[in-house]
C-alpha cells in the first residue's frame, strides 16, 4: 500500500526510567531510557490505532490503521487518487485489499486493466501472488509487540532528547530516533517519537516517512478492533 504501516517484531525490552522533569538547570534526560520505557509500555498493550494526515509534493495522505492481537490493517487515502483498505491476519499467508477507485487498483494494487466493476470489492491476496510482498510487507513488523520493540523490524537502540511540547492539549516528550516502520525493506529511517509526559510514557505521535510533513497519532489503546473480511475473490491480474 502507499504507506507500509503494518509492520512489527519480538517483545520489547522494558527498562524503568524516571519521568522527565522541567526543572531549570536539570541535566539532559536520558533519551534512550525514555524511549525504552515508552516502547516497553506500548508493547504490553493489547491493541492501538495509528492515524493522521501527511503532506508531500502537494499531495495529502490520510491514514487510519489498527494493530490488534490477531490482525492488523487500515485505510490509506491519497488526495486525487482514492482509498486503499488492507487487512493482514497475523501469521497467515494471505491478506485482503479493497480499492475505492480504478486509479488505486492500477497504481497501488498493480491490476493491469482494472474496471469499474472491480472497485469497492474485498479481494484476497495469497502469498503465491507476486503482489503479496509489496502489499503485505511480510518481512516487517506484524504485531503491536513488534512495532514497539528494539530490533531490525522495530526501533534502533538510540535516541536524542529534543525537549517537551504540547500536542492537541497533551504534554509530550519529543525524541529523535530511528525505526524500520517506514523503511523500504531493511534498515532504519530517522523520525521523531513523541511520548506522553507521565509515569507511563506511552507513544503518542510519530513523524512520517522522509519527505513528508505532519504527524501520525497513537490512540484508542486497548479499544481498537480490526475486522477480517470473509470474501474469497482473488485480486484481478
Amino acid at each position: 500500500m502507499v504507506l507500509k504501516v503494518v509492520r512489527t517484531i519480538v517483545i520489547a525490552l522494558c527498562l524503568t526510567a524516571p519521568v522527565v522533569t522541567s526543572n531549570v538547570g536539570a541535566a539532559t534526560p536520558n533519551a534512550l531510557a525514555i524511549l525504552t520505557k515508552a516502547l516497553g509500555d506500548g508493547s504490553r498493550e493489547a491493541n492501538v490505532t495509528l492515524s493522521g494526515t501527511l503532506t508531500a509534493s502537494g499531495s495529502t495522505l490520510s491514514l487510519n490503521g489498527g494493530f490488534a492481537a490477531r490482525v492488523n490493517g487500515g485505510t490509506t487515502t491519497v488526495s486525487g487518487i482514492g482509498t486503499e483498505d488492507e487487512v493482514q491476519p497475523i501469521g497467515k499467508n494471505y491478506c485482503f485489499v479493497k480499492a475505492s477507485s480504478i486509479a488505486v487498483l492500477h497504481s497501488e494494487l498493480e491490476v493491469k486493466k482494472p474496471t469499474a466493476a472491480e472497485v469497492g470489492i474485498w479481494y484476497e491476496v495469497p502469498s503465491s501472488d507476486p503482489r503479496y510482498v509489496s502489499i503485505a510487507s511480510p518481512g516487517g513488523a506484524q504485531s503491536i509487540a513488534q512495532v514497539f520493540s528494539f530490533s531490525s523490524i522495530g526501533w534502533k537502540r538510540s535516541a536524542v532528547y529534543e525537549g517537551t511540547l504540547v500536542l492537541h492539549g497533551v504534554r509530550v516528550i519529543e525524541l529523535t530516533g530511528a525505526s524500520n516502520l517506514f523503511a523500504s525493506g531493511s534498515g532504519f529511517v530517522e523520525m521523531t517519537m513523541d511520548v506522553t509526559y507521565t509515569s507511563k510514557p506511552l507513544p503518542f505521535a510519530i513523524s512520517g516517512p522522509p519527505g513528508t510533513d505532519g504527524l501520525l497519532y497513537f490512540s484508542k489503546w486497548d479499544a481498537t478492533s480490526v475486522a477480517i473480511p470473509t470474501a474469497r475473490a482473488k485480486l484481478p491480474s
